[in-house]
C-alpha cells in the first residue's frame, strides 16, 4: 500500500523530463533542418553577378532588437523586385511542340513586384515586352530587346530609365524553370467562364474552375491566340499581347494562392529549397534576406496583392509595333507605384456586367440581373453558363480590374471573386450559383 503514492508523485517529474527531452529533440532538429534547407539553397541558386551593378541598393533593414525614441519597432523599406520570364527554350521537354526552336532569348514577362514586408502586401506592375523605350547603346526599341543585347544588368537599367522607379532585387525564370515551379506547387487553379484554347500555344480547358500542370500553366501563359467557346462559336478574347500579360498576372497570382503558408521558419527554408533550383537572382540576395523575406510575408495572399499593367496604346513606327505609354493614366500607375497608393483603375460609366445561369434555376440569371441593375453596374447580357452545377457564386473580372468584381460582389452580398478572362464587350462576369 505504501507503494501507491510514491509512484503517483514520480507521473510528474516523468511527463517534466519527457518534455524537455521531446522540446530539445524539437529545437536541435529544427537547428540542423535550417543548417541543411540553407546549405541546400546556396549550392541551388543561379546567382548573376553582372546584374548588381545596375541595382538600386535597398535601405538597411532595422535590427531585431532596435527601436525607436517611442519604444516602437521601425518599418522595413519595401523592396521592389525586377521579374523577368525568359523565352529560352533550353530545357523545355517536348511540351506538346508547341513553343517553338527559337534560339537565343528575350524576356517574355516583364514584371515589377514591390513588397511590403511588414504590411503583408504587395503590388504588381507590368510592362508590356513591345514598351518603346532607348536602350543604352543600343537605341530605339522594344523594352524586351534589352534582355537580348545585355541580359540582367542592360534589362534593370532600361526599365529603371523607362519607369524611373528604383529596383532593388533581380529574379528570373525561363520556359522550364515556369512550368518546374508550378508542377512542384502540384498545379494551379484557374476559373474559365467558357471553354477556351489557343491552337498555337496548345492551350485548352474546359469551362469552370480547372487546374493546370506546369505544361498547361504555361500554354496559357504563352498565349496570344486565345479564344473561349461563346453562344456556339470560338471567339478571340484579349488575343493580344496585353492580354497575354493579364494572363501572366492571373497566373501569378494563382501560384501565390497555392503556396503553402509557412507557419515555422523551418516552413519558410523548406519552401526556398524546393523553388531555389528553377530561379536565377541577383547576387546581392543572399539566402538569408530570402528566408526572410519568405517568413515575414507568410501572411500574404492573392486578396492583399494589387495588380495593374502599365496603360499604353499601339502605335506603328517605321514599319515596327509598338507599345506607347498613354497618358496621363501612364504617369499616374508609375507615381501610385512608387509611393505605395493604390493602383487604381478609374473606371468611366457604369460597371458592365454579364450574368450567366450557373445552378440550373429557372430565372436564376434574370433575378440577379435584377437584383444587381443600377447603382453604377449595368447588366448588358443575361445567359447560361456551359455548366449548372457551380455551388458558388463566381464574380469574374481580369487581374486589373478586380476592384471592380468586387464592387459587384459588395451589391450581391456574398460569392467569391476571382481573376479570369472576360469579352471586351464586358468588365465582369457573374456566374450564378447555387449559393443564390
Amino acid at each position: 500500500m505504501s507503494k501507491g503514492p510514491t509512484r503517483r508523485r514520480r507521473w510528474p517529474r516523468r511527463f517534466l523530463i519527457g518534455g524537455l527531452v521531446v522540446a530539445n529533440l524539437v529545437v536541435f532538429g529544427a537547428f540542423f533542418a535550417l543548417r541543411h534547407i540553407s546549405s541546400s539553397v546556396e549550392q541551388n541558386l543561379n546567382r548573376d553577378e553582372n546584374v548588381v551593378r545596375a541595382l538600386t541598393p535597398t535601405t538597411a533593414a532595422p535590427q531585431a532588437d532596435e527601436t525607436l525614441p517611442d519604444g516602437s519597432t521601425p518599418v522595413r523599406a519595401a523592396v521592389t523586385f525586377l521579374i523577368i520570364g525568359s523565352d529560352s527554350r533550353e530545357g523545355v521537354e517536348d511540351l506538346e511542340g508547341n513553343f517553338g526552336s527559337a534560339v537565343g532569348r528575350r524576356a517574355d514577362v516583364i514584371m515589377l513586384l514591390k513588397l511590403y514586408p511588414d504590411e503583408n502586401r504587395a503590388q504588381v506592375l507590368s510592362l508590356p515586352r513591345d514598351l518603346k523605350v532607348e536602350i543604352e547603346g543600343h537605341g530605339t526599341n522594344k523594352i524586351n530587346a534589352a534582355y537580348a543585347f545585355g541580359g540582367g544588368e542592360l534589362m534593370v537599367k532600361t526599365v529603371q530609365s523607362a519607369t524611373g522607379l528604383p529596383i532593388n532585387h533581380y529574379l528570373e525564370v525561363d520556359f522550364a524553370g515556369f512550368a518546374a515551379i508550378v508542377d512542384q506547387l502540384g498545379g494551379v487553379t484557374l476559373t474559365f467562364p467558357y471553354p477556351a484554347r489557343d491552337l498555337k500555344s496548345g492551350f485548352r480547358a474546359d469551362a469552370g474552375t480547372q487546374r493546370l500542370n506546369g505544361s498547361m500553366a504555361l500554354a496559357y501563359a504563352r498565349s496570344r491566340h486565345y479564344q473561349e467557346f461563346i453562344d456556339g462559336s470560338w471567339t478571340s478574347i484579349d488575343a493580344s499581347d496585353i492580354g497575354r500579360t493579364r494572363r501572366q498576372q492571373q497566373l501569378i497570382l494563382a501560384m501565390l494562392a497555392e503556396i503553402k503558408r509557412p507557419s515555422t521558419l523551418a516552413d519558410a527554408a523548406g519552401l526556398v529549397e524546393a523553388l531555389a533550383g528553377y530561379v536565377t537572382v541577383d547576387a546581392t540576395l543572399g539566402q538569408g534576406d530570402i528566408l526572410d523575406l519568405a517568413w515575414s510575408l507568410r501572411g500574404l495572399d492573392a486578396s492583399t496583392i494589387e495588380s495593374e499593367t502599365l496603360p499604353t496604346y499601339g502605335k506603328t513606327i517605321d514599319g515596327r509595333s509598338y507599345q506607347l505609354p498613354k497618358e496621363p493614366e501612364s504617369s499616374a500607375v508609375l507615381a501610385a507605384f512608387a509611393a505605395g497608393e493604390p493602383l487604381q483603375f478609374h473606371q468611366e460609366g457604369p460597371i458592365r456586367v454579364r450574368v450567366l445561369n450557373g445552378n440550373g434555376v429557372a430565372g436564376a440569371a434574370a433575378a440577379m440581373a435584377d437584383q444587381i441593375q443600377g447603382n453604377g453596374i449595368e447588366v448588358v447580357d443575361v445567359g447560361d453558363a456551359e455548366r449548372n452545377d457551380f455551388s458558388t457564386t463566381e464574380i469574374i473580372a481580369r487581374s486589373d480590374k478586380l476592384e471592380l468584381a468586387r464592387a459587384v460582389a459588395e451589391q450581391i452580398g456574398f460569392g467569391e471573386v476571382v481573376p479570369g478572362t472576360v469579352p471586351d464587350s464586358v468588365d465582369v462576369i457573374v456566374i450564378v450559383g447555387r449559393d443564390a
